[in-house]
Protein backbone atom coordinates (compact mmCIF):
# COMPACT_ATOMS: atom_id res chain seq x y z
CA UNK A 1 0.00 0.00 0.00
CA UNK A 2 1.38 2.98 -1.21
CA UNK A 3 1.99 6.41 1.09
CA UNK A 4 -0.36 9.19 1.18
CA UNK A 5 0.93 12.23 0.35
CA UNK A 6 0.47 15.29 2.62
CA UNK A 7 -2.04 18.06 1.05
CA UNK A 8 -0.70 21.17 -0.48
CA UNK A 9 0.53 23.59 2.39
CA UNK A 10 -1.15 26.99 1.50
CA UNK A 11 0.61 29.83 2.66
CA UNK A 12 -1.27 33.22 4.19
CA UNK A 13 -0.61 36.03 1.90
CA UNK A 14 1.20 38.62 4.05
CA UNK A 15 0.35 42.37 3.89
CA UNK A 16 2.87 44.63 5.37
CA UNK A 17 1.34 47.30 7.70
CA UNK A 18 3.41 50.01 4.94
CA UNK A 19 6.62 49.37 3.05
CA UNK A 20 10.44 50.95 2.75
CA UNK A 21 8.90 52.46 -0.63
CA UNK A 22 6.17 54.33 0.94
CA UNK A 23 8.25 55.22 4.26
CA UNK A 24 10.85 56.70 1.32
CA UNK A 25 8.09 59.20 0.04
CA UNK A 26 6.66 60.25 3.64
CA UNK A 27 9.99 60.72 4.89
CA UNK A 28 11.06 63.30 1.75
CA UNK A 29 7.97 64.79 -0.31
CA UNK A 30 10.69 66.43 -1.93
CA UNK A 31 11.67 63.89 -3.96
CA UNK A 32 8.88 61.61 -3.81
CA UNK A 33 7.90 61.46 -7.02
CA UNK A 34 11.26 60.07 -8.32
CA UNK A 35 11.68 56.42 -8.99
CA UNK A 36 14.00 55.47 -6.04
CA UNK A 37 15.87 52.28 -5.93
CA UNK A 38 17.61 50.22 -3.22
CA UNK A 39 20.85 47.92 -3.20
CA UNK A 40 20.89 45.86 -0.57
CA UNK A 41 23.62 43.47 1.01
CA UNK A 42 26.37 43.05 3.55
CA UNK A 43 29.53 44.26 3.16
CA UNK A 44 33.09 43.21 4.04
CA UNK A 45 36.68 44.22 3.64
CA UNK A 46 38.27 40.64 4.52
CA UNK A 47 37.95 39.25 1.32
CA UNK A 48 36.41 38.83 -2.35
CA UNK A 49 32.85 37.53 -2.22
CA UNK A 50 32.74 36.94 -6.07
CA UNK A 51 34.66 37.96 -9.25
CA UNK A 52 32.64 40.81 -9.28
CA UNK A 53 32.00 41.73 -5.59
CA UNK A 54 35.02 42.34 -4.05
CA UNK A 55 35.97 42.98 -0.92
CA UNK A 56 35.49 47.32 0.34
CA UNK A 57 39.14 48.58 0.75
CA UNK A 58 38.61 52.60 0.23
CA UNK A 59 35.52 52.10 3.30
CA UNK A 60 36.57 49.35 5.32
CA UNK A 61 34.34 47.75 7.65
CA UNK A 62 35.16 44.85 10.28
CA UNK A 63 32.62 42.03 10.27
CA UNK A 64 33.13 38.94 12.00
CA UNK A 65 35.30 37.67 8.85
CA UNK A 66 37.81 40.31 9.34
CA UNK A 67 37.92 40.42 13.21
CA UNK A 68 37.77 36.68 13.83
CA UNK A 69 39.46 34.50 10.91
CA UNK A 70 43.13 34.64 10.79
CA UNK A 71 44.67 36.49 8.20
CA UNK A 72 46.36 33.24 6.57
CA UNK A 73 42.76 31.91 5.63
CA UNK A 74 41.17 35.26 3.74
CA UNK A 75 42.70 34.58 0.80
CA UNK A 76 40.92 33.73 -3.30
CA UNK A 77 41.77 30.13 -2.28
CA UNK A 78 39.49 29.99 0.54
CA UNK A 79 36.22 29.46 -1.53
CA UNK A 80 34.52 28.04 1.40
CA UNK A 81 34.66 30.95 3.56
CA UNK A 82 34.03 33.12 0.78
CA UNK A 83 31.20 31.38 0.17
CA UNK A 84 30.01 31.33 3.40
CA UNK A 85 30.15 34.72 3.79
CA UNK A 86 28.13 35.76 0.40
CA UNK A 87 25.32 33.33 1.35
CA UNK A 88 24.60 35.91 4.28
CA UNK A 89 25.64 39.14 2.82
CA UNK A 90 24.36 38.85 -0.74
CA UNK A 91 21.21 36.89 -0.33
CA UNK A 92 20.62 36.53 3.64
CA UNK A 93 20.50 39.92 3.60
CA UNK A 94 19.35 41.46 0.70
CA UNK A 95 16.59 39.22 0.85
CA UNK A 96 15.35 40.42 4.54
CA UNK A 97 15.81 44.23 3.03
CA UNK A 98 13.74 43.15 -0.28
CA UNK A 99 10.50 41.71 1.85
CA UNK A 100 9.85 44.91 3.46
CA UNK A 101 11.21 46.90 0.38
CA UNK A 102 7.48 47.14 -1.26
CA UNK A 103 6.93 48.50 -4.85
CA UNK A 104 10.37 49.63 -5.45
CA UNK A 105 13.38 48.14 -7.64
CA UNK A 106 15.80 46.34 -5.17
CA UNK A 107 19.05 45.59 -6.66
CA UNK A 108 20.77 41.97 -5.66
CA UNK A 109 24.02 40.90 -6.05
CA UNK A 110 24.55 37.30 -7.98
CA UNK A 111 26.78 34.58 -5.71
CA UNK A 112 27.80 32.82 -8.87
CA UNK A 113 27.96 33.41 -12.46
CA UNK A 114 26.55 29.97 -14.15
CA UNK A 115 23.62 30.60 -15.99
CA UNK A 116 22.11 28.03 -13.37
CA UNK A 117 23.77 29.82 -10.31
CA UNK A 118 21.74 32.90 -11.39
CA UNK A 119 18.82 31.37 -11.74
CA UNK A 120 19.07 29.76 -8.37
CA UNK A 121 19.23 33.24 -6.51
CA UNK A 122 16.55 34.24 -8.90
CA UNK A 123 14.02 31.75 -8.22
CA UNK A 124 15.30 32.29 -3.75
CA UNK A 125 14.41 35.02 -3.73
CA UNK A 126 11.32 35.04 -5.84
CA UNK A 127 10.16 32.70 -3.81
CA UNK A 128 10.71 34.55 -0.33
CA UNK A 129 8.29 37.15 -1.63
CA UNK A 130 5.79 35.38 -3.59
CA UNK A 131 3.82 35.36 -0.07
CA UNK A 132 3.43 39.16 -0.01
CA UNK A 133 0.49 41.04 -1.25
CA UNK A 134 1.05 41.96 -4.89
CA UNK A 135 0.79 45.42 -4.68
CA UNK A 136 3.91 45.32 -2.14
CA UNK A 137 6.48 43.11 -4.16
CA UNK A 138 9.32 44.82 -5.50
CA UNK A 139 10.83 44.66 -8.69
CA UNK A 140 14.03 42.30 -8.06
CA UNK A 141 16.93 43.47 -10.45
CA UNK A 142 19.97 40.59 -10.29
CA UNK A 143 23.33 41.85 -11.38
CA UNK A 144 27.00 40.56 -11.07
CA UNK A 145 27.99 43.44 -8.74
CA UNK A 146 28.19 47.10 -7.52
CA UNK A 147 29.95 48.46 -10.06
CA UNK A 148 27.99 46.78 -12.82
CA UNK A 149 24.39 48.03 -11.21
CA UNK A 150 22.00 48.89 -14.22
CA UNK A 151 22.18 52.69 -13.80
CA UNK A 152 23.18 53.99 -17.19
CA UNK A 153 20.36 54.74 -19.97
CA UNK A 154 21.78 51.58 -22.03
CA UNK A 155 22.04 49.43 -19.03
CA UNK A 156 18.33 50.11 -17.50
CA UNK A 157 16.45 47.48 -19.41
CA UNK A 158 13.51 49.66 -18.30
CA UNK A 159 14.14 49.67 -14.45
CA UNK A 160 14.08 53.43 -14.76
CA UNK A 161 15.74 54.27 -11.81
CA UNK A 162 16.21 57.85 -10.86
CA UNK A 163 18.08 57.49 -7.62
CA UNK A 164 19.81 54.66 -6.05
CA UNK A 165 19.40 54.39 -2.14
CA UNK A 166 22.00 51.85 -0.35
CA UNK A 167 22.17 49.85 2.65
CA UNK A 168 26.10 49.99 3.13
CA UNK A 169 28.26 52.03 1.30
CA UNK A 170 29.91 50.23 -1.15
CA UNK A 171 33.80 50.46 -3.48
CA UNK A 172 31.81 49.71 -6.45
CA UNK A 173 29.28 52.72 -5.64
CA UNK A 174 31.91 55.52 -6.69
CA UNK A 175 31.02 55.10 -10.59
CA UNK A 176 27.26 56.26 -9.81
CA UNK A 177 27.96 58.49 -7.26
CA UNK A 178 25.72 61.45 -8.88
CA UNK A 179 22.76 58.59 -9.25
CA UNK A 180 22.88 58.00 -5.09
CA UNK A 181 20.83 59.71 -2.57
CA UNK A 182 23.44 60.36 -0.08
CA UNK A 183 27.58 61.43 -0.18
CA UNK A 184 29.56 57.98 -0.09
CA UNK A 185 31.93 59.21 2.57
CA UNK A 186 29.27 61.32 4.63
CA UNK A 187 27.51 57.87 4.75
CA UNK A 188 30.48 56.19 6.12
CA UNK A 189 31.31 59.21 8.61
CA UNK A 190 27.70 58.78 10.12
CA UNK A 191 28.26 55.00 10.89
CA UNK A 192 31.30 55.58 12.17
CA UNK A 193 31.92 54.71 16.09
CA UNK A 194 33.98 58.17 16.15
CA UNK A 195 31.46 60.15 14.62
CA UNK A 196 28.69 58.97 17.51
CA UNK A 197 31.81 59.53 20.50
CA UNK A 198 31.78 62.98 19.19
CA UNK A 199 28.15 63.80 18.21
CA UNK A 200 26.91 65.17 21.60
CA UNK A 201 24.43 62.46 22.18
CA UNK A 202 23.91 60.80 24.77
CA UNK A 203 26.95 57.76 24.79
CA UNK A 204 29.73 56.48 26.89
CA UNK A 205 32.42 58.09 27.32
CA UNK A 206 35.30 57.56 24.98
CA UNK A 207 38.97 58.01 24.59
CA UNK A 208 39.42 58.19 20.60
CA UNK A 209 42.85 56.82 19.29
CA UNK A 210 43.79 57.39 15.77
CA UNK A 211 45.88 56.77 13.33
CA UNK A 212 49.00 59.01 12.71
CA UNK A 213 50.03 59.16 9.43
CA UNK A 214 49.67 56.72 6.11
CA UNK A 215 52.44 54.19 5.47
CA UNK A 216 53.76 53.91 2.23
CA UNK A 217 52.03 52.10 -0.31
CA UNK A 218 54.51 50.60 -2.33
CA UNK A 219 56.26 47.38 -0.83
CA UNK A 220 59.18 47.53 -3.65
CA UNK A 221 60.83 50.80 -2.31
CA UNK A 222 59.72 49.18 0.92
CA UNK A 223 62.52 47.04 1.79
CA UNK A 224 63.48 43.69 0.52
CA UNK A 225 60.94 41.44 2.45
CA UNK A 226 58.00 43.20 1.48
CA UNK A 227 58.73 43.61 -1.81
CA UNK A 228 59.35 39.21 -1.85
CA UNK A 229 55.78 39.26 -0.21
CA UNK A 230 54.41 41.12 -2.57
CA UNK A 231 55.76 39.19 -5.60
CA UNK A 232 54.53 35.88 -4.16
CA UNK A 233 50.88 37.30 -3.31
CA UNK A 234 50.82 38.21 -7.33
CA UNK A 235 51.49 34.88 -7.74
CA UNK A 236 48.48 32.84 -9.33
CA UNK A 237 46.83 31.02 -6.73
CA UNK A 238 48.29 32.69 -3.72
CA UNK A 239 46.43 36.07 -4.25
CA UNK A 240 46.28 37.30 -0.55
CA UNK A 241 43.13 39.67 -0.53
CA UNK A 242 44.18 41.63 2.54
CA UNK A 243 47.26 43.99 2.39
CA UNK A 244 50.04 42.38 4.59
CA UNK A 245 53.14 44.40 6.18
CA UNK A 246 55.08 40.83 6.80
CA UNK A 247 56.44 40.77 10.30
CA UNK A 248 60.20 40.55 8.88
CA UNK A 249 59.69 44.13 7.32
CA UNK A 250 62.45 46.47 8.27
CA UNK A 251 61.51 49.49 6.15
CA UNK A 252 59.20 52.33 6.71
CA UNK A 253 55.69 50.15 6.34
CA UNK A 254 57.10 47.88 9.41
CA UNK A 255 57.85 51.02 11.25
CA UNK A 256 55.12 52.50 11.03
CA UNK A 257 52.62 49.64 11.52
CA UNK A 258 54.83 49.19 14.71
CA UNK A 259 54.32 52.68 15.97
CA UNK A 260 50.64 52.34 15.27
CA UNK A 261 50.30 49.14 17.28
CA UNK A 262 52.35 50.04 20.11
CA UNK A 263 50.33 53.60 20.58
CA UNK A 264 47.04 51.43 20.65
CA UNK A 265 48.43 48.33 22.54
CA UNK A 266 49.66 50.68 25.08
CA UNK A 267 46.93 52.67 25.76
CA UNK A 268 44.48 49.17 26.46
CA UNK A 269 47.02 48.22 28.90
CA UNK A 270 46.90 50.99 31.19
CA UNK A 271 42.94 51.32 30.74
CA UNK A 272 41.64 49.50 33.87
CA UNK A 273 38.87 47.21 33.98
CA UNK A 274 35.66 47.29 32.95
CA UNK A 275 36.04 49.01 29.41
CA UNK A 276 34.55 48.41 26.03
CA UNK A 277 37.14 48.06 23.00
CA UNK A 278 35.46 48.79 19.58
CA UNK A 279 37.05 49.20 15.86
CA UNK A 280 35.65 52.19 13.71
CA UNK A 281 33.39 50.73 11.43
CA UNK A 282 31.47 47.16 12.57
CA UNK A 283 29.27 44.87 10.65
CA UNK A 284 26.94 42.46 12.27
CA UNK A 285 27.69 43.18 16.44
CA UNK A 286 31.63 42.40 15.02
CA UNK A 287 34.09 44.80 16.15
CA UNK A 288 33.41 45.14 19.94
CA UNK A 289 34.96 43.89 23.16
CA UNK A 290 33.57 43.85 26.68
CA UNK A 291 36.35 43.43 28.89
CA UNK A 292 34.87 42.89 32.08
CA UNK A 293 38.14 41.03 33.78
CA UNK A 294 41.64 41.05 33.89
CA UNK A 295 41.37 37.56 32.16
CA UNK A 296 39.19 38.69 29.28
CA UNK A 297 41.84 42.08 28.92
CA UNK A 298 44.82 39.29 28.38
CA UNK A 299 42.51 37.70 25.73
CA UNK A 300 41.90 41.29 23.82
CA UNK A 301 45.37 42.25 24.12
CA UNK A 302 46.59 39.22 22.99
CA UNK A 303 44.10 39.01 19.79
CA UNK A 304 44.86 42.16 18.69
CA UNK A 305 48.87 42.04 18.57
CA UNK A 306 47.97 38.29 16.72
CA UNK A 307 49.59 36.45 20.02
CA UNK A 308 47.80 34.27 20.34
CA UNK A 309 48.48 32.70 16.74
CA UNK A 310 51.25 30.44 15.72
CA UNK A 311 51.85 32.01 12.76
CA UNK A 312 54.65 34.37 12.46
CA UNK A 313 52.93 36.71 9.89
CA UNK A 314 49.64 36.99 11.92
CA UNK A 315 49.81 40.41 13.16
CA UNK A 316 46.16 39.80 14.73
CA UNK A 317 43.19 42.39 14.32
CA UNK A 318 45.23 45.67 14.36
CA UNK A 319 47.71 44.74 11.85
CA UNK A 320 44.67 43.65 9.59
CA UNK A 321 42.94 46.77 10.27
CA UNK A 322 45.99 49.43 10.29
CA UNK A 323 47.05 47.56 6.77
CA UNK A 324 43.95 49.14 5.08
CA UNK A 325 44.87 52.99 6.02
CA UNK A 326 46.03 54.31 2.45
CA UNK A 327 46.34 57.62 1.10
CA UNK A 328 42.85 57.87 -0.33
CA UNK A 329 40.93 56.88 2.95
CA UNK A 330 43.23 58.09 5.90
CA UNK A 331 41.20 60.89 6.34
CA UNK A 332 38.60 58.94 7.02
CA UNK A 333 40.29 57.75 10.28
CA UNK A 334 39.52 53.58 8.91
CA UNK A 335 42.07 52.09 11.67
CA UNK A 336 40.64 54.22 14.51
CA UNK A 337 39.84 52.52 17.88
CA UNK A 338 37.94 53.40 20.76
CA UNK A 339 38.24 52.67 24.69
CA UNK A 340 34.87 53.78 26.03
CA UNK A 341 33.11 52.99 29.39
CA UNK A 342 31.33 49.59 29.76
CA UNK A 343 28.01 51.11 31.26
CA UNK A 344 26.33 49.06 33.79
CA UNK A 345 29.52 47.34 35.25
CA UNK A 346 30.11 46.83 38.95
CA UNK A 347 31.18 50.22 41.03
CA UNK A 348 29.85 52.79 38.17
CA UNK A 349 27.21 53.73 40.48
CA UNK A 350 24.65 52.95 37.00
CA UNK A 351 21.81 50.29 36.96
CA UNK A 352 20.84 48.69 33.29
CA UNK A 353 17.40 48.96 33.29
CA UNK A 354 16.70 48.30 29.88
CA UNK A 355 18.12 46.99 26.37
CA UNK A 356 16.59 48.32 23.29
CA UNK A 357 16.76 48.35 19.47
CA UNK A 358 15.33 51.64 18.20
CA UNK A 359 13.94 51.82 14.52
CA UNK A 360 13.13 55.22 13.55
CA UNK A 361 13.12 57.02 10.02
CA UNK A 362 14.79 60.34 9.95
CA UNK A 363 12.21 62.90 7.74
CA UNK A 364 13.15 66.29 6.28
CA UNK A 365 10.04 67.20 7.32
CA UNK A 366 9.26 68.49 11.07
CA UNK A 367 5.22 69.10 11.14
CA UNK A 368 2.71 67.71 13.60
CA UNK A 369 1.38 64.58 11.38
CA UNK A 370 4.66 63.06 10.44
CA UNK A 371 5.79 63.40 14.76
CA UNK A 372 8.96 65.76 13.77
CA UNK A 373 12.22 65.03 11.76
CA UNK A 374 11.72 61.44 13.48
CA UNK A 375 9.35 58.71 12.63
CA UNK A 376 9.31 56.32 15.07
CA UNK A 377 8.67 52.43 14.03
CA UNK A 378 9.32 50.10 16.82
CA UNK A 379 11.62 49.51 19.87
CA UNK A 380 12.95 45.73 20.53
CA UNK A 381 15.44 43.74 22.33
CA UNK A 382 18.16 42.44 20.65
CA UNK A 383 19.32 38.78 20.69
CA UNK A 384 22.80 38.20 20.66
CA UNK A 385 25.23 35.28 21.42
CA UNK A 386 28.28 35.30 23.41
CA UNK A 387 30.18 36.85 21.11
CA UNK A 388 28.09 39.80 20.86
CA UNK A 389 27.26 39.39 17.29
CA UNK A 390 23.49 39.65 16.55
CA UNK A 391 21.03 36.79 15.40
CA UNK A 392 17.77 38.06 15.88
CA UNK A 393 15.44 40.68 17.70
CA UNK A 394 12.12 40.30 19.76
CA UNK A 395 9.18 42.86 19.75
CA UNK A 396 5.83 43.56 22.17
CA UNK A 397 3.27 44.83 20.16
CA UNK A 398 1.25 46.46 23.44
CA UNK A 399 3.92 48.19 24.06
CA UNK A 400 5.06 50.43 21.11
CA UNK A 401 2.83 53.51 22.20
CA UNK A 402 4.58 53.97 25.52
CA UNK A 403 8.11 53.01 24.09
CA UNK A 404 7.35 55.71 21.39
CA UNK A 405 6.77 58.23 24.16
CA UNK A 406 10.04 57.50 26.30
CA UNK A 407 11.93 57.57 23.63
CA UNK A 408 10.63 60.74 21.32
CA UNK A 409 13.13 62.82 22.75
CA UNK A 410 16.00 60.68 21.97
CA UNK A 411 14.91 59.99 18.70
CA UNK A 412 14.48 63.71 17.64
CA UNK A 413 17.96 64.28 18.95
CA UNK A 414 19.51 61.61 17.14
CA UNK A 415 17.68 62.56 13.54
CA UNK A 416 18.39 66.31 14.44
CA UNK A 417 22.07 65.26 14.38
CA UNK A 418 21.93 63.06 11.09
CA UNK A 419 19.70 65.74 9.75
CA UNK A 420 22.45 68.07 9.44
CA UNK A 421 24.60 65.85 7.22
CA UNK A 422 21.70 65.62 5.08
CA UNK A 423 20.95 61.87 6.01
CA UNK A 424 17.31 60.83 5.38
CA UNK A 425 15.98 57.39 5.69
CA UNK A 426 15.80 54.53 8.60
CA UNK A 427 17.96 54.54 11.45
CA UNK A 428 18.69 51.70 13.88
CA UNK A 429 20.30 52.93 17.43
CA UNK A 430 21.09 50.82 20.16
CA UNK A 431 19.80 52.29 23.77
CA UNK A 432 20.68 51.08 27.25
CA UNK A 433 18.30 52.70 29.78
CA UNK A 434 19.94 53.45 33.00
CA UNK A 435 18.96 54.18 36.85
CA UNK A 436 20.09 58.01 37.54
CA UNK A 437 22.96 57.40 40.54
CA UNK A 438 20.91 58.79 43.51
CA UNK A 439 17.78 58.53 42.10
CA UNK A 440 14.99 57.62 44.39
CA UNK A 441 12.22 57.92 42.27
CA UNK A 442 13.45 55.86 39.71
CA UNK A 443 14.40 58.31 37.16
CA UNK A 444 16.36 56.98 34.33
CA UNK A 445 18.60 58.42 31.51
CA UNK A 446 19.85 56.78 28.23
CA UNK A 447 23.16 56.14 26.60
CA UNK A 448 23.25 55.27 22.64
CA UNK A 449 25.85 52.06 22.44
CA UNK A 450 25.48 51.80 18.49
CA UNK A 451 23.97 53.95 16.00
CA UNK A 452 23.59 52.97 12.54
CA UNK A 453 22.25 55.20 9.85
CA UNK A 454 20.77 52.76 7.43
CA UNK A 455 18.13 49.78 7.47
CA UNK A 456 18.21 47.77 10.58
CA UNK A 457 18.01 44.10 11.00
CA UNK A 458 14.72 44.09 12.91
CA UNK A 459 13.16 46.85 10.76
CA UNK A 460 10.44 43.67 9.44
CA UNK A 461 9.30 43.48 12.99
CA UNK A 462 6.95 46.74 13.20
CA UNK A 463 5.64 46.59 9.92
CA UNK A 464 4.34 42.82 10.30
CA UNK A 465 2.24 44.19 13.28
CA UNK A 466 -1.20 44.02 11.45
CA UNK A 467 -0.18 40.50 10.07
CA UNK A 468 0.46 39.35 13.95
CA UNK A 469 -1.97 41.58 15.87
CA UNK A 470 -4.84 40.39 14.01
CA UNK A 471 -4.26 37.00 14.20
CA UNK A 472 -4.52 37.33 17.93
CA UNK A 473 -0.13 37.41 18.30
CA UNK A 474 1.44 40.21 20.32
CA UNK A 475 4.86 39.70 20.08
CA UNK A 476 7.38 38.54 17.97
CA UNK A 477 10.60 37.65 17.38
CA UNK A 478 13.42 36.91 13.87
CA UNK A 479 15.02 34.19 14.31
CA UNK A 480 18.65 33.61 11.89
CA UNK A 481 18.84 29.99 10.99
CA UNK A 482 20.57 27.43 9.12
CA UNK A 483 18.53 24.56 8.86
CA UNK A 484 19.43 20.98 6.72
CA UNK A 485 17.49 20.48 3.53
CA UNK A 486 15.48 22.96 1.91
CA UNK A 487 12.22 25.11 1.85
CA UNK A 488 10.11 22.97 1.10
CA UNK A 489 11.26 20.32 4.59
CA UNK A 490 11.16 23.35 6.42
CA UNK A 491 7.83 24.74 6.09
CA UNK A 492 6.62 20.80 5.76
CA UNK A 493 8.72 20.50 9.03
CA UNK A 494 6.70 23.56 10.87
CA UNK A 495 3.43 22.96 8.70
CA UNK A 496 0.83 24.41 11.40
CA UNK A 497 2.59 27.74 12.11
CA UNK A 498 3.25 28.59 8.62
CA UNK A 499 -0.43 27.47 7.99
CA UNK A 500 -1.55 29.44 10.68
CA UNK A 501 0.88 32.87 9.56
CA UNK A 502 2.69 32.82 13.08
CA UNK A 503 5.83 31.59 11.37
CA UNK A 504 7.35 33.32 8.01
CA UNK A 505 10.09 33.39 5.80
CA UNK A 506 12.03 36.74 5.73
CA UNK A 507 14.56 34.97 3.39
CA UNK A 508 15.90 32.16 2.67
CA UNK A 509 18.84 30.24 0.36
CA UNK A 510 19.40 26.44 -0.16
CA UNK A 511 23.08 25.47 -0.98
CA UNK A 512 22.37 22.29 -2.96
CA UNK A 513 26.14 21.20 -2.61
CA UNK A 514 26.03 21.65 1.29
CA UNK A 515 22.48 19.99 1.73
CA UNK A 516 21.56 23.00 3.94
CA UNK A 517 19.59 26.31 3.95
CA UNK A 518 20.76 29.83 6.00
CA UNK A 519 17.52 31.52 6.42
CA UNK A 520 15.41 34.80 8.54
CA UNK A 521 12.22 33.53 10.20
CA UNK A 522 9.78 35.42 11.83
CA UNK A 523 7.76 33.76 14.75
CA UNK A 524 4.75 35.18 16.85
CA UNK A 525 3.30 34.60 19.45
CA UNK A 526 0.08 34.98 21.74
CA UNK A 527 2.57 36.12 24.53
CA UNK A 528 6.39 36.53 25.41
CA UNK A 529 5.82 32.59 26.94
CA UNK A 530 4.17 30.92 24.12
CA UNK A 531 6.79 33.20 22.01
CA UNK A 532 9.79 31.72 23.45
CA UNK A 533 8.28 28.23 23.64
CA UNK A 534 8.15 27.96 20.26
CA UNK A 535 10.94 30.43 19.22
CA UNK A 536 13.11 27.85 21.80
CA UNK A 537 11.74 24.34 19.81
CA UNK A 538 12.99 25.94 16.60
CA UNK A 539 16.67 26.73 18.06
CA UNK A 540 16.50 22.98 19.16
CA UNK A 541 16.40 21.85 15.67
CA UNK A 542 18.78 24.53 13.86
CA UNK A 543 22.04 26.20 14.14
CA UNK A 544 22.00 29.89 14.50
CA UNK A 545 23.84 32.34 12.15
CA UNK A 546 25.51 35.07 12.94
CA UNK A 547 26.62 37.86 10.59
Amino acid sequence: MGSIDPPPIKLPSIKLDTTLAELYKRASPKTAGLRLGLASCGVTSAVDLTPDFQRNSRYPYQDQALIKVPRRQLTLDNTNLRKSIAKKYLSLIPQRDAFIAGAMPVILFNLGQSPKQIEHDRREAETTISVLDCAQRPDLIFCPGPIKIPLQPEQDHGHGIDKLDYKVVLDGLEANQDRLTRDLETHWFLNSKAALARSGLPTPRSEILETEGVPPEDPESCCRVCAAAASSSSSPGSAAELPLFPAKCTGPRGRWLAAQKDRILSAARARPVPFVFKTQQAFGGAGTWLVRTAEQKSALLAELAGDDSDNDDDDGVLGKLLAQVTSSNAHLGPATVLLSELVGADGDGKTVVGDYGLTFVVTDRDDEADGGAAHFLAASEQNTDGSNAWIGSTISYPRQEQLRRKFEGLMRQTAAWLARYGYIGPVGVDVLEVKKSGSGQGETEFFIVDLNARISGSMSLPLLRGHFVGRGLTCASSVSIVAKGGRAGFIQRWRKPFEEGRMLILSWYEDPEAGESIAEVVIGGENEERLQELVQRVRENIEEVTL
